[in-house]
Protein backbone atom coordinates (compact mmCIF):
# COMPACT_ATOMS: atom_id res chain seq x y z
CA UNK A 1 0.00 0.00 0.00
CA UNK A 2 2.99 2.23 0.65
CA UNK A 3 4.10 2.16 -2.56
CA UNK A 4 1.14 3.06 -4.28
CA UNK A 5 0.80 6.25 -2.22
CA UNK A 6 4.62 7.29 -3.33
CA UNK A 7 3.88 7.13 -6.75
CA UNK A 8 3.54 10.86 -7.93
CA UNK A 9 0.07 11.90 -9.65
CA UNK A 10 2.34 13.08 -12.93
CA UNK A 11 3.31 9.55 -13.19
CA UNK A 12 -0.23 8.13 -13.01
CA UNK A 13 -1.84 10.95 -15.36
CA UNK A 14 0.49 10.02 -17.82
CA UNK A 15 0.39 6.11 -17.71
CA UNK A 16 -3.53 7.08 -17.96
CA UNK A 17 -2.64 9.27 -20.85
CA UNK A 18 -0.71 6.29 -22.03
CA UNK A 19 -3.20 3.97 -22.81
CA UNK A 20 -3.72 3.21 -26.24
CA UNK A 21 -7.18 2.59 -27.91
CA UNK A 22 -8.30 1.19 -30.86
CA UNK A 23 -12.01 2.13 -32.40
CA UNK A 24 -13.90 1.07 -35.69
CA UNK A 25 -16.63 2.48 -36.53
CA UNK A 26 -18.85 2.75 -39.66
CA UNK A 27 -21.32 5.40 -40.75
CA UNK A 28 -22.92 6.66 -44.23
CA UNK A 29 -22.26 10.05 -45.82
CA UNK A 30 -25.03 12.23 -45.20
CA UNK A 31 -23.89 14.29 -48.64
CA UNK A 32 -25.56 13.00 -52.11
CA UNK A 33 -22.12 13.79 -53.39
CA UNK A 34 -18.91 13.77 -51.73
CA UNK A 35 -16.31 15.25 -54.06
CA UNK A 36 -12.59 13.87 -53.98
CA UNK A 37 -11.64 17.80 -52.82
CA UNK A 38 -13.31 17.76 -49.77
CA UNK A 39 -12.43 14.53 -48.93
CA UNK A 40 -9.09 15.59 -49.64
CA UNK A 41 -9.19 18.62 -47.19
CA UNK A 42 -11.15 16.85 -44.79
CA UNK A 43 -8.31 14.59 -44.38
CA UNK A 44 -5.31 17.54 -44.26
CA UNK A 45 -7.18 18.63 -41.38
CA UNK A 46 -8.12 15.94 -39.62
CA UNK A 47 -4.29 14.82 -39.68
CA UNK A 48 -2.90 17.95 -38.63
CA UNK A 49 -5.48 18.09 -35.74
CA UNK A 50 -4.81 14.00 -35.12
CA UNK A 51 -1.36 14.66 -34.94
CA UNK A 52 -1.58 17.29 -31.61
CA UNK A 53 -3.69 14.79 -30.25
CA UNK A 54 -1.60 11.58 -30.98
CA UNK A 55 -4.63 9.59 -33.41
CA UNK A 56 -3.75 7.48 -36.29
CA UNK A 57 -5.67 5.98 -38.53
CA UNK A 58 -7.41 5.37 -41.71
CA UNK A 59 -10.76 6.11 -43.09
CA UNK A 60 -12.18 4.25 -45.77
CA UNK A 61 -14.78 6.02 -47.80
CA UNK A 62 -16.54 2.67 -50.19
CA UNK A 63 -20.07 3.78 -51.98
CA UNK A 64 -21.52 5.84 -49.97
CA UNK A 65 -20.07 3.98 -46.72
CA UNK A 66 -16.95 5.28 -44.43
CA UNK A 67 -15.48 2.78 -42.13
CA UNK A 68 -12.63 4.18 -40.22
CA UNK A 69 -10.15 3.22 -37.41
CA UNK A 70 -8.35 5.45 -34.66
CA UNK A 71 -5.77 4.58 -32.80
CA UNK A 72 -4.18 5.83 -30.01
CA UNK A 73 -4.41 7.69 -26.20
CA UNK A 74 -7.77 6.79 -24.92
CA UNK A 75 -9.46 9.70 -23.70
CA UNK A 76 -8.43 11.39 -27.22
CA UNK A 77 -9.89 9.18 -28.97
CA UNK A 78 -13.03 8.80 -27.06
CA UNK A 79 -13.31 12.74 -27.28
CA UNK A 80 -12.77 12.37 -30.82
CA UNK A 81 -15.16 9.58 -31.44
CA UNK A 82 -17.93 11.85 -29.67
CA UNK A 83 -17.17 14.79 -31.91
CA UNK A 84 -17.67 11.98 -35.12
CA UNK A 85 -20.80 11.18 -33.23
CA UNK A 86 -22.09 14.59 -33.69
CA UNK A 87 -21.20 15.58 -37.65
CA UNK A 88 -23.84 15.95 -39.04
CA UNK A 89 -22.15 14.64 -42.50
CA UNK A 90 -21.90 11.39 -40.69
CA UNK A 91 -25.53 8.91 -40.51
CA UNK A 92 -26.17 5.59 -39.05
CA UNK A 93 -23.18 5.56 -37.03
CA UNK A 94 -22.37 2.32 -35.66
CA UNK A 95 -19.08 1.18 -32.98
CA UNK A 96 -17.76 -2.01 -34.71
CA UNK A 97 -15.28 -2.51 -32.08
CA UNK A 98 -13.23 -0.57 -29.08
CA UNK A 99 -10.28 -2.31 -27.31
CA UNK A 100 -7.10 -1.63 -25.53
CA UNK A 101 -4.12 -2.43 -27.67
CA UNK A 102 -0.18 -2.74 -26.78
CA UNK A 103 1.15 -1.46 -30.09
CA UNK A 104 -0.62 0.37 -32.74
CA UNK A 105 -1.32 -1.04 -36.64
CA UNK A 106 -2.25 1.74 -38.50
CA UNK A 107 0.73 4.36 -37.12
CA UNK A 108 1.58 5.05 -40.39
CA UNK A 109 -0.74 8.16 -40.74
CA UNK A 110 -2.32 10.44 -38.51
CA UNK A 111 -5.37 10.02 -40.96
CA UNK A 112 -5.33 8.91 -44.74
CA UNK A 113 -8.35 8.23 -46.53
CA UNK A 114 -8.71 5.51 -49.35
CA UNK A 115 -11.58 5.77 -51.46
CA UNK A 116 -12.12 1.84 -52.62
CA UNK A 117 -13.89 2.70 -55.98
CA UNK A 118 -10.83 4.75 -56.76
CA UNK A 119 -8.33 2.15 -56.64
CA UNK A 120 -6.82 0.12 -59.69
CA UNK A 121 -9.19 -2.34 -60.84
CA UNK A 122 -7.29 -5.40 -60.18
CA UNK A 123 -6.93 -4.11 -56.44
CA UNK A 124 -10.76 -3.62 -56.48
CA UNK A 125 -11.45 -6.60 -57.88
CA UNK A 126 -9.38 -8.64 -55.31
CA UNK A 127 -11.01 -6.84 -52.35
CA UNK A 128 -14.31 -8.11 -54.31
CA UNK A 129 -13.45 -11.27 -54.38
CA UNK A 130 -12.81 -11.22 -50.32
CA UNK A 131 -15.68 -9.08 -49.14
CA UNK A 132 -19.69 -8.46 -49.73
CA UNK A 133 -20.31 -6.41 -52.92
CA UNK A 134 -23.51 -3.56 -52.61
CA UNK A 135 -24.27 -1.43 -55.57
CA UNK A 136 -20.76 -2.06 -57.36
CA UNK A 137 -18.66 -1.12 -54.47
CA UNK A 138 -17.14 -3.16 -51.46
CA UNK A 139 -19.56 -3.08 -48.90
CA UNK A 140 -18.15 -2.39 -45.24
CA UNK A 141 -18.75 -5.80 -43.32
CA UNK A 142 -20.48 -5.56 -40.20
CA UNK A 143 -18.68 -7.88 -38.77
CA UNK A 144 -15.31 -6.11 -36.95
CA UNK A 145 -13.07 -8.77 -37.67
CA UNK A 146 -13.64 -8.62 -41.54
CA UNK A 147 -13.48 -4.60 -40.88
CA UNK A 148 -9.99 -4.79 -39.49
CA UNK A 149 -9.63 -7.31 -42.38
CA UNK A 150 -10.79 -5.01 -44.70
CA UNK A 151 -8.92 -1.95 -43.01
CA UNK A 152 -5.40 -4.23 -43.18
CA UNK A 153 -6.04 -5.05 -47.19
CA UNK A 154 -6.97 -1.14 -48.03
CA UNK A 155 -3.47 -0.20 -45.80
CA UNK A 156 -1.18 -2.35 -47.31
CA UNK A 157 -2.43 -2.02 -51.36
CA UNK A 158 -2.09 1.49 -50.07
CA UNK A 159 1.48 1.43 -49.11
CA UNK A 160 2.51 -1.00 -51.83
CA UNK A 161 1.18 1.71 -53.91
CA UNK A 162 3.24 4.62 -52.30
CA UNK A 163 6.26 3.41 -51.17
CA UNK A 164 7.39 1.00 -54.17
CA UNK A 165 11.22 1.36 -54.01
CA UNK A 166 12.58 2.91 -57.17
CA UNK A 167 14.31 0.88 -59.48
Amino acid sequence: MEALKDESPSESSAESRGRLCRLIYKSRTSWDLLSNEILLEIAETSAANNAKRDITGLLLLTGESFLQVLEGPADEVNELYLKIARDRRHGSLRLLSYEPIRRRSFSDWAMHVVDLDDLPLPQRNMLAGKYPVEDGSVAVPDDPRLAVALLIDAKRITLSETERPEA
